[in-house]
C-alpha cells in the first residue's frame, strides 16, 4: 500500500491522503497524482498555479514549469519580464525556482532598479527592509516601503524598552516615548521604596528642566517615522 500526503505532512495524521493498493504480481505500478495542500489532487501531466509558480505534475512529483506574476502574466524559467515598471525575474538557484520582481524607472532609454531603504540620521549609513540598527539609544527597523521605525531605546547596557513602556531596574528608571515625531530615551535614579509610577510622575517631563544631576535624557527627532 502506498500512502499519498502533501509534502511535509504525515501520512499518519494528514488530512489530505490518497491510499493506492500495492501492484500484485507483474502488474507496473500507475502512474502517480499529485496531492497539494490547499488546492486538491492532479493527475500525472496536468498543470496548475500556486503563489507565483506554474507547475506540471509528473508521476506524483510537482514540478515548476514557469513562474506567474500577480496579474497572471508567465514567466518562463531563466526569462526576465519587464511590464509597466516592474522587472519579473524567474531563474533557478540550485535546485530551487525563484522568482523576483522590482520596481524600475526609465530614463534615456535604460530601466534602472529601485532600490528601497533607510538611512541612519546624517546619512552615512544604508539599511535594506527588515534590517536593525541602533543609534543614540534609540533602536530602528527599516520597513518594507522604506521608511524608518523606532522600535524602542536601549540603554547602555543593551538593555531594551519598547518604544510606549517604562522599566524599573536596579533603581533606575528607564523611559521610551514619543511626543509628536521626537523620541525620547529617559534614564533617572529612582527614590528608594517608590514604584516606577510614583517615580514617573515624581520626575520631570522633557519640556521641564532636569531636576537632579542623576537625570539623563536622550532626544532624537524623526521627521519621517511611522
Amino acid at each position: 500500500m502506498l500512502v499519498l500526503v502533501p509534502l511535509g505532512e504525515d501520512p499518519k495524521t494528514a488530512k489530505n491522503r490518497i491510499i493506492i493498493p500495492q501492484a500484485k504480481g507483474n502488474h507496473r505500478l500507475a502512474v502517480l497524482p499529485c496531492l497539494i495542500a490547499g488546492l486538491g489532487i492532479y493527475e500525472h501531466g496536468k498543470t496548475f498555479t500556486k503563489g507565483n509558480f506554474h507547475y506540471n505534475c509528473k508521476n506524483g512529483t510537482a514540478e515548476v514549469i514557469a513562474c506567474v506574476s500577480d496579474d497572471m502574466s508567465v514567466i518562463q524559467i531563466g526569462r526576465t519580464f519587464l511590464k509597466e515598471g516592474i522587472r519579473h525575474r524567474c531563474e533557478v538557484k540550485g535546485q530551487t525556482v525563484t522568482y523576483e520582481q522590482k520596481s524600475t524607472c526609465y530614463e534615456n532609454g535604460i530601466h534602472y532598479d529601485i532600490v528601497i531603504g533607510c538611512f541612519n540620521s546624517n546619512g552615512s549609513a544604508e539599511y535594506k527592509p527588515g534590517q536593525i540598527w541602533t543609534e543614540k539609544h534609540i533602536r530602528y527597523q527599516c520597513s518594507r516601503e522604506g521608511m524608518t521605525k523606532v522600535l524602542g531605546c536601549v540603554d547602555g547596557n543593551g538593555l531594551f524598552i519598547e518604544l510606549g513602556h517604562d522599566v524599573l531596574m536596579g533603581g533606575t528608571v528607564h523611559r521610551c516615548y514619543r511626543i509628536k515625531n521626537t523620541t525620547f530615551y529617559h534614564r533617572f535614579q529612582c527614590q528608594k521604596d517608590f514604584s516606577l509610577t510614583e517615580c514617573v510622575h515624581a520626575n520631570f517631563l522633557p519640556t521641564q528642566e532636569p531636576q537632579s544631576e542623576k537625570s539623563e535624557i536622550n532626544v532624537v527627532e524623526l521627521k519621517n517615522n511611522k
